[in-house]
């Protein structure tokens, strides 16, 4: 790919420094999540457009990555610019506690219950997917503690799933290492992964988890189980979509035993996967659906809850949301962002570059390292191992790959992926192009062509 890029405003947005100086700069003074000390490199951006990035030296880059899989309508949009500076000028914030209200806050939550399952009535606003996750957390308890059943507190997972980066979350993911004890409130499930059918000793996969579910229900006691907590699609454990049937028949089971059911939708919604929300797509009524990432696109920080009619009438008054909790300025740019989805049709583009996504990858197939693609809308992934057989994870054998593979890619073809339980992912705003699409397959085959699945390099 030709890295020479025909706008220099990149540049010139970062004044004079090089690459190398901002470099040594952030290694000084930022302390980067999944960083590696020791690595000086650094991909030190200064624009976008649509699904096109620039570096502080002018290349040019392809983003399938989608700044932590948020950025749905792409980059640069200078309408979002517009609102954003038009509601600060006018009130940037002010709490919504007690009996404050704002015209863009009630508005944006309008927006949200009109396009969720019919269950759906109110909204509870806060700052980011993790909030929402702990609070969510907090709430399903609360729930049964104002029925009268302070006992239910058990919440049940699946293994591998995320829910945040809380306290709450590690108590989710049934503890991190070197944070402490954590309560132990996790009921752990198998995920339902069907690429990997030894999870189910031969059983169908829906079967087999439904089964599980319910042994699990009767030996801790339904009487103990506040909620389930599931990601619709699991992201970071690999991008891997249940079958149709599995929530349906997972939340049945739940609702026959009084359990509350939490919909993880913090990366699935506003057309990641394909819809306003997952849950629409599988016929369901979660008690509460979490919600953050393409709310707004990453333009601002918000994160959310939708609760049910029933729910919210129990937890009538609860505390939680946080000093943000209803922020003018971030209700007004996450509606503007529901009104440019919407406008421009980005939840059919998702399903229509998904499936384009799922046609072309499907010739990698035939490299020895690559053992399954799936994906639902634009959350797609390829799943890589070093024996397909045993579908043992490639990067388990060598993990230099996850690094060596990303930077590859990056520098030889230009395009910015992730890499998440062992599997490529390929996450991009909604807006990409299917030309662009095409780019991106091309410089991932390109890429797991070369890789050596003796030696473990990039030949």
């Amino acid at each position: 790919m030709d890295f020479h890029c025909a706008h220099k405003e990149p540049c010139m947005a970062a004044t004079n420094s090089t690459a190398t100086d901002w470099a040594r700069r952030d290694a000084r003074v930022v302390q980067h999540p999944h960083g590696d000390a020791a690595d000086p490199d650094r991909l030190v951006l200064v624009r976008g457009k649509g699904s096109t990035l620039w570096d502080v030296e002018g290349r040019e880059y392809i983003d399938a990555h989608a700044g932590a899989w948020l950025t749905q309508v792409g980059h640069g949009r200078e309408e979002l610019a517009k609102v954003a500076a038009e509601q600060m000028s006018a009130l940037a914030h002010f709490t919504i506690m007690n009996d404050f209200a704002n015209p863009p806050t009630i508005e944006f939550c309008e927006k949200l219950v009109e396009r969720a399952p019919k269950n759906i009535a109110k909204v509870r606003l806060m700052g980011s997917g993790s909030e929402a996750d702990d609070e969510a957390l907090q709430l399903v308890r609360l729930f049964h503690y104002r029925r009268g059943q302070p006992q239910r507190t058990k919440i049940l997972v699946l293994r591998g799933s995320y829910h945040g980066r809380t306290y709450g979350g590690a108590e989710l993911a049934g503890g991190r290492p070197g944070i402490g004890e954590v309560p132990d409130g996790a009921i752990m499930l198998t995920p339902p992964w069907p690429y990997h059918a030894e999870l189910f000793g031969g059983e169908n996969l829906t079967d087999f988890c439904v089964r599980e579910l319910e042994q699990a229900i009767a030996r801790v006691g339904a009487e103990n189980i506040a909620a389930m907590f599931g990601e619709l699609v699991m992201g970071p454990a690999g991008m891997i979509p249940a079958p149709d049937d599995y929530w349906p028949r997972m939340v049945e089971v739940l609702r026959s035993h009084g359990i509350l059911f939490v919909a993880d939708e913090v990366v699935t919604a506003f057309g990641r996967a394909g819809a306003w929300y997952t849950s629409l797509d599988y016929h369901l009524a979660p008690d509460i659906i979490v919600l953050a990432k393409g709310i707004a696109s990453g333009y601002v920080p918000l994160g959310a809850l939708l609760l049910d009619g029933d729910v919210a009438d129990v937890l009538d008054g609860a505390s939680g949301g946080g000093s943000y909790a209803g922020h003018l300025m971030a209700s007004a740019v996450a509606s503007a962002n529901i009104d440019i989805i919407e406008r421009e049709n980005l939840l059919e583009a998702s399903r229509l570059r998904g499936a384009q996504f799922l046609e072309e990858l499907r010739e990698l197939l035939n490299l020895p390292v690559v053992g399954d693609v799936r994906g639902r809308g634009l959350m797609v992934g390829v799943e890589l191992v070093s024996d397909k057989t045993t579908r043992q994870p490639l990067l388990d054998r060598f993990p230099n790959l996850k690094k060596d593979i990303d930077r590859f890619v990056r520098t030889r073809h230009g395009v910015i992926l992730g890499i998440h339980g062992g599997t490529i992912a390929l996450t991009p705003p909604l807006v990409i192009t299917p030309r662009e699409v095409s780019r991106v397959v091309d410089a991932v085959g390109d890429t797991l062509a070369r890789v050596n699945i003796h030696t473990g390099r990039i030949d």
